[in-house]
């Protein structure tokens, strides 16, 4: 047994031809992502979309007015990018473990030396950014978000640099476009007063973003690379048919849970005002939110029902479509709440309510990625466990020969 361990480690370690540690920053990317949605959910929640006024800096500065904390700030994150640039190209601990000491220095200038805000009356005030609520939310987006952006420019790097596969290197530099696209709409977004339209793409968008990174992580994962059982291989002379039906109804979940996610976020940019007629424009959106459901609903269930009956061996693929039915669960459950709050008149309401009010509306934001992610890695999952075994065979024969 140990040693048939030892052999298929050995195996999987030859066949991969991502590093490891690229995978971890893929994964790390992964996890810092879902955390700038959840905290830009958390900002539309909260109507702090303009408590910071100006972009790309915040009230005029990225911290406080101070010489000496800019000239620190500065070399810091130039020794950020010198030493993760060398460390892609090198390969050394120690720069690896200096650019990670930059990058922690950067983020704590960025915390303790904040943005000095102001009042409406244009005078400064003395609170430090962390202690306002709605500025803590959005200046703590765009520190989030600038994490991601570094994080996703190291990532596309390091796959430019060591990734064999010309389509995960083109995947790498699409994210990272993708992330520049979503800094800028969130920019136009600040400087054009929350228009809409522009803010609705940059939740969309976001959500795609998510999608590209998680697909990074698993294809960059040594487990893609082992041994993949597929049916064919299992003496099924029908499994090549059965895979193709279900890879496709898995790219049609995914199709559904996007639109939805889609649908979701020009609902929560239309305002609900019945009184000056944009009470029938917010019907119409929550009316294609509510069969955007409806379908999404179908999808899952017509995949899950195919997984369960066909596919009940193979835990790669229920192990997600569990997640997914329990997802759309909890997801109808907190839609239904998220409509119950934006309906009531809120201006008269106690801190815990208006607390209530925002959780169930981000963690509705928070969900709908979440489903993204599990519906992305499924479809993906599913067109490479059911792939023909003599394309998994010319793979991997292909890996060896170059590696």
């Amino acid at each position: 047994m140990a040693a048939d361990t030892i052999a298929s480690q050995t195996q999987s370690a030859a066949v991969c031809p991502t590093p490891r540690w690229v995978h971890v920053l893929a994964l790390v990317t992964v996890g810092m992502t879902f955390i700038l949605i959840c905290a830009g959910g958390n900002v539309k929640s909260k109507g702090a979309g303009l408590a910071v006024p100006d972009w790309p800096f915040s009230y005029g500065q990225p911290f406080d007015r101070s010489p000496a904390v800019g000239a620190l700030l500065t070399y810091l994150a130039a020794g950020t990018l010198f030493l993760a640039l060398a460390w892609i190209f090198v390969r050394g601990k120690v720069l690896a473990a200096g650019a990670i000491l930059c990058a922690l220095g950067v983020a704590a200038i960025f915390y303790l030396y904040g943005p000095q805000s102001f009042r409406a009356d244009g005078t400064p005030t003395d609170e430090r950014w962390w202690h306002m609520p709605n500025v803590r939310a959005e200046h703590g987006h765009r520190l989030i978000a600038g994490t991601v952006g570094i994080l996703m420019a190291v990532l596309a790097a390091s796959l430019w640099q060591t990734e064999r596969r010309r389509a995960v290197r083109k995947l790498g530099l699409v994210a990272f476009l993708a992330v520049v696209a979503q800094a800028v709409l969130g920019g136009v977004t600040v400087h054009m007063q929350l228009p809409p339209l522009v803010s609705a793409s940059h939740g969309a968008l976001a959500q795609a973003f998510f999608a590209m990174v998680v697909t990074i992580a698993v294809i960059t994962s040594p487990r893609w690379f082992a041994s993949a059982q597929t049916l064919s291989q299992n003496g099924d002379q029908s499994g090549p048919a059965r895979g193709a039906s279900l890879q496709r109804l898995c790219v049609w979940a995914l199709a559904a849970v996007y639109l939805q996610v889609m649908l979701g976020t020009s609902v929560r940019h239309t305002h609900y005002v019945p009184d000056n007629g944009r009470g029938v424009e917010f019907a119409w959106h929550i009316g294609a939110h509510i069969a955007g459901f409806l379908f999404v609903c179908h999808t899952v269930a017509r995949l899950a029902v195919r997984v369960i009956r066909r596919f009940a061996e193979v835990p790669a693929l229920m192990r997600p479509v569990t997640a997914l039915l329990v997802l759309l669960g909890v997801q109808m459950a907190l839609g239904i709440g998220s409509l119950f709050f934006r309906l009531q008149d809120s201006t008269q309401w106690a801190q815990t309510r208006l607390f209530y009010k925002e959780l169930t509306a981000t963690s509705h934001v928070a969900v709908g990625a979440l489903m993204v992610a599990t519906t992305m890695f499924l479809t993906v999952t599913a067109f490479r466990r059911l792939a023909p075994a003599a394309e998994l065979q010319a793979h991997a024969q292909a890996a060896e020969v170059r590696s």
